[in-house]
């Protein structure tokens, strides 16, 4: 299987007001994503709200966004449970959906040992067909793999193929980069102002919730950093670190309902009881962010007639000022 690369939206999974999946905006946001050019897609993950999902509601919203892409970008199953045995259940229930991979968080709630997360991720491996990213985020289960866990597990597990990595520690990045480099192991960084650092580190892409609101810039990101223009990939980058401060409103949940709302692609993607709605003058700073940083039609638009014309030309690949503003136009 090709290793799996650039960028992957961490889809956010819409909710009606008792926290059913809302499908018709779930599909909405899904072919947004995928209209933007993204690499892949990860449902039922954090941002997709899987802690605040039931069980039921879990697989429905993989099952929608597998249905909704129809194959035109690879689709993970996120898997976010307390055991091995919830795991497996939850791993295999998911797998059943068609996903192409599965990835799997380290166990929260418990300490565990790294003997632990070795065990937890050799059985469920074990227990499904599907090739199965590690997913690494130590401030929300307090559990770190250490790199030399990930290492050992790629070596005595085949269909470990790759891990999103969500500890900002670049120490730590680099040395699983350097025990596990390998054309068969993706390494995705979950560390969204740290992108351009951890694809010039060695990493294979990267997986941000930001991403479900601006796909198009983090695309963008990603096509100026293969085609080695940096400069434009640490502007771009720099971009997407000012589109972020919107989720310093409503504890994050708020300005992302709000940043959905303002797009046109959903009411709320926030379950009970994390639902924070914004106040007016919350809001009006939420949109002055998406309307200053993002245009859910044309990114191109934010660049004319500014001093970044020279960086948004190298971001689509044209050479001058009227190839620039034709392009900005065949958008619309």
């Amino acid at each position: 299987m090709a290793k799996q690369f650039g960028v992957v939206p961490p889809i956010g999974t819409p909710v009606t007001e008792d926290d059913r999946v809302d499908e018709p905006s779930l599909r909405r946001l899904a072919r947004y994503v995928v209209d933007a050019g993204v690499n892949g897609i990860l449902a039922n993950g954090t941002m997709g709200g899987f802690a605040f999902l039931t069980d039921e509601e879990q697989i429905r919203a993989v099952s929608i966004v597998v249905s909704e892409v129809n194959g035109a970008v690879p689709v993970m199953g996120g898997i976010g449970e307390t055991s091995s045995s919830r795991a497996i259940r939850k791993a295999k229930q998911i797998a059943a959906e068609g996903v192409n991979h599965l990835t799997v968080l380290a166990p929260y709630y418990f300490f565990a040992t790294q003997e632990n997360l070795y065990a937890f991720f050799s059985q469920v491996a074990a227990a499904v067909d599907l090739p199965i990213f590690l997913y690494d985020n130590p401030v929300m289960t307090k559990n770190s793999i250490h790199p030399e866990t990930v290492a050992r597990l790629r070596e005595s597990v085949p269909s470990i193929v790759g891990i999103k990595e969500s500890n900002q520690d670049c120490i730590n990045l680099q040395k699983l980069i350097d025990l596990n480099r390998s054309d068969e192991f993706s390494i995705l960084t979950g560390s969204e102002s740290l992108i351009v650092v951890g694809l010039q580190m060695g990493c294979d892409g990267f997986i941000g919730g930001l991403h479900n609101i601006c796909p198009h810039m983090a695309v963008a990101l990603y096509a100026a950093f293969r085609r080695g223009d940096i400069e434009c990939a640490r502007a771009l980058q720099r971009d997407l670190d000012a589109t972020w401060q919107l989720f310093k409103y409503g504890n994050i949940w708020g300005a992302f309902d709000e940043a959905l709302r303002h797009l046109g692609i959903a009411e709320c993607a926030t379950g009970a009881p994390y639902v924070s709605p914004l106040s007016h003058e919350d809001a009006q700073k939420v949109h002055a962010i998406l309307n200053g940083e993002v245009s859910q039609h044309d990114l191109l638009s934010r660049f004319v007639g500014t001093a970044t014309d020279e960086v948004a030309k190298r971001t689509v690949g044209v050479k001058n000022d009227a190839e620039l503003l034709a392009a900005q136009q065949s958008s619309y």
